[in-house]
C-alpha cells in the first residue's frame, strides 16, 4: 500500500485504518521499551557471569549512543521517504541483534551487540512518534500520546518483574531472547497497516552532518567515561577529547547552516518553544534517566534482594506513569494547556529524587516502591507532554525532524548521564571501599581477594563468592573479616547511589526552572502544512493560521 503523493497520511486513512496503525505502532514501541526495562534488572547477574564491572556504563551507553546517532538521520529520512521502511528495518535489526546479545560469550561482545541493537531501537523510536504526528493534529494528539506512553508503561510494568523472573529461573540471556517473538509480530503488523510513501526526486542528504554529530558525541562520551578512572580530569587525553568534541560540534553547526537538507535545521532553535522543550528533555535525560539505571545495583547488592524483587519494586513507577500519562493527555486535549502540567511533573520528580538521596542499608523495599510511584507520576506528566509540545511548535514539514530532535536530546542527555553517573558509582565505590575495608584486613586476605571484593556484584556470582568465603573463613578471625568486607561493600554502594541521586535532584530542579520559562503556544486543531518534505500549504488552525517564532512563514523569514 502506497500513500498518495502530496496528501498527508491522516487524509488517506479512515478511522478504522488509523486505529489498526496505532495498534501496530504501539507494538513496535512495546518492543523497544521492553528491552530497556528488562536489561537493567538483569545487569548485576550479567556482570557476575561475564565480569567487567569497569565496563558497566558501556552496557547502557553503547545502546544509547548508537540509538542517539541514528535518530536525527532517521527523522530526516522519514520526512522525505516515509516511515514504513525505517520502522520495519528498525524492528528487524533489533530482533537479530537481540539474538546476538543473548548468545554473547563475554562483556565486549555483548557491548558491541548492544550497540547494533541501539541502531534498531533508534530507528523504531524516531519513526513511531513522528508517525503519530502524521495521523493527528496537536489538539487531538495529547490523548493518543497518553496511549503510547501507556504502552511504554505496560512494558515497563511487565519488563522488570519479567526480566527478574527470567534471570532467576532461566538465565539473563533470556531477557534478550524475549524480544524475538514480539518483533516477529510487529514487523508484519507494520507492513500491512502503514502505507509506503511514493518517492520523488533525489534530495541531497546531509550524511556529513550526521557523521560530524556522531563524532562529537563519541568523543564527549569517551571523555566522560574515562575521566577520573582511566585518566585524570586534567590529563591531555581528557582535555583533548573534550576540545575535539567542541571543535567537531562547531564544524557540524557550520555544515548545518550551509546544507540545503540539514539533519537538524538550525533555524528551528530560534523557536523559543522548540529550544526550551529540548533543554528540558536533555536535562531530564542527564539527571533522571541516567540515575535510574543504577538503582538495581543498590537493591541487589546493598539490600541483597533478588533480581525478581528488584524488578517488582520498580513496577509502581510504571503504574504511576500509566495513570498520569493517560489522564494528563486527556487534560491537555480538553484544555489546550500544558505548561504548568510540565512544571508540576518536574516538581514531583525532584521530590522523589530528594527522597532517594536518603537511601541506606536499613531502607525498606516498600519505601523504595513508594518513592517509585511518585517518580512515575512525574514521568507521566513530563515526557508525553514534551513530544506534543515540540511537534506543535513547528510546521508539518518538520514534524519528523522535530520528533527526532526531542528523542535525540533526551538520548544524548541519557548517554551523558549514564557515563557521568557510572563514573560516580565506580569512583565513589572504590574510594569508599578502600576507606572502610582497612589496610589490616586487606593485608590479611591478600591483593587478589581484595580486588575481587572491590566489586559489589561479586556476591551475585554464587560459585565465585563461595570460593572467596571459603578462603577468608580459613584465616584467623576470618568470620569477622568477612562481615567487615560485606558491610564495607554495602555502605560503599549506598554512598555511591546517594551521590548519584543528589546530582539527579539538581537536574530535576533545573528542569522545573526551564518549565517555568517555557512559552505556551495554542494547540493547532489541524495538521499544518503539506506532507513531510514539502513546503507548507498554508493549512490553518481553528480561528486562523498559526505561526511561531522560528517556523517557516513566521515574520522575518
Amino acid at each position: 500500500m502506497t500513500a498518495d503523493q502530496g496528501v498527508p497520511l491522516a487524509e488517506t486513512l479512515d478511522n478504522r485504518q488509523k486505529w489498526l496503525l496505532l495498534g501496530s505502532l504501539m507494538t513496535c514501541l512495546f518492543v523497544g521499551a521492553l528491552d530497556q526495562t528488562v536489561v537493567s534488572t538483569a545487569t548485576p547477574r550479567i556482570l557476575a557471569d561475564l565480569g567487567g564491572f569497569g565496563l558497566l556504563s558501556w552496557l547502557f551507553t553503547s545502546y544509547m549512543l548508537t540509538s542517539t546517532v541514528i535518530i536525527p538521520l532517521v527523522g530526516k529520512l522519514g520526512d522525505i521517504y516515509g516511515r514504513k521502511l525505517f520502522l520495519i528495518g528498525g524492528v528487524f535489526i533489533f530482533m537479530v541483534s537481540s539474538a546476538a546479545c543473548g548468545a554473547a560469550p563475554n562483556m565486549p561482545v555483548l557491548i558491541w551487540m548492544r550497540a547494533v541493537q541501539g541502531l534498531g531501537g533508534g530507528m523504531i523510536f524516531a519513526s513511531v512518534f513522528a508517525t503519530m504526528g502524521d495521523l493527528f493534529s496537536p489538539a487531538e494528539r495529547g490523548k493518543y500520546i497518553g496511549l503510547f506512553t501507556g504502552m511504554f508503561s505496560l512494558a515497563s510494568i511487565l519488563g522488570p518483574a519479567f526480566g527478574g523472573f527470567l534471570t532467576d529461573n532461566l538465565s539473563w540471556r533470556w531477557v534478550f531472547y524475549v524480544n524475538i517473538p514480539v518483533s516477529l509480530v510487529a514487523m508484519p503488523a507494520i507492513y500491512f497497516n502503514l502505507p509506503a510513501k511514493a518517492r520523488t526526486g533525489r534530495p541531497k542528504l546531509d550524511f556529513l552532518g550526521a557523521a560530524l554529530l556522531s563524532a562529537s558525541s563519541v568523543m564527549a562520551l569517551l571523555a566522560l567515561v574515562w575521566a577520573g578512572d582511566k585518566y585524570a580530569w586534567s590529563s591531555a587525553q581528557i582535555i583533548g577529547l573534550l576540545a575535539g568534541s567542541v571543535a567537531v560540534l562547531a564544524v557540524f553547526i557550520w555544515q548545518e547552516a550551509r546544507h540545503p537538507e540539514p539533519i537538524l535545521p538550525l533555524h528551528l532553535f530560534r523557536n523559543r518553544v522548540f529550544l526550551m522543550s529540548n533543554l528540558i528533555v536533555f536535562t531530564f535525560g542527564v539527571g533522571v534517566f541516567g540515575a535510574f539505571q543504577f538503582l538495581g545495583i543498590y537493591v541487589q547488592t546493598a539490600l541483597d534482594a533478588s533480581a525478581t524483587t528488584s524488578g517488582v519494586i520498580s513496577t509502581p513507577q510504571s503504574l504511576g506513569v500509566l495513570v498520569t500519562s493517560i489522564v494528563g493527555g486527556q487534560v491537555i486535549t480538553r484544555t489546550g494547556h500544558y505548561k504548568w502540567q510540565t512544571f508540576f511533573g518536574t516538581v514531583l520528580i525532584a521530590i522523589a529524587l530528594g527522597m532517594l538521596t536518603q537511601l541506606s542499608l536499613a531502607t525498606k523495599l516498600w519505601h523504595i516502591s513508594a518513592i517509585m510511584v511518585l517518580l512515575g507520576l512525574g514521568f507521566g506528566l513530563v515526557l508525553p507532554t514534551m513530544s506534543l509540545v515540540v511537534q506543535n511548535a513547528v510546521s508539518y514539514q518538520y514534524i519528523g525532524v522535530a520528533s527526532s530532535s526531542s528523542q535525540f536530546f533526551r538520548q544524548i542527555g541519557s548517554v551523558l548521564g549514564i557515563a557521568v553517573f557510572g563514573a560516580i558509582l565506580s569512583n565513589t565505590y572504590h574510594s569508599e571501599f578502600e576507606d572502610r575495608f582497612g589496610p589490616d584486613d586487606r593485608a590479611a586476605v591478600g591483593p587478589v581477594i581484595t580486588q575481587q571484593l572491590d566489586d559489589p556484584t561479586v556476591k551475585l556470582n554464587e560459585k565465585q563468592y563461595a570460593a572467596i568465603e571459603q578462603q577468608v573463613l580459613s584465616l584467623d578471625g576470618g568470620e569477622d573479616i568477612l562481615k567487615r568486607a560485606e558491610t564495607a561493600q554495602g555502605e560503599s554502594v549506598v554512598q555511591a547511589v546517594r551521590n548519584i541521586h543528589t546530582a539527579a535532584f539538581g537536574a530535576a530542579i533545573l528542569c522545573a526552572l526551564f518549565a517555568v520559562l517555557m512559552h505556551e503556544l495554542p494547540l493547532r486543531r489541524t495538521i499544518q502544512g503539506g506532507p513531510p518534505g514539502q513546503a507548507p500549504q498554508g493549512a490553518t488552525a481553528t480561528g486562523g493560521p498559526v505561526t511561531v517564532d522560528g517556523a517557516p512563514g513566521a515574520p522575518g523569514k
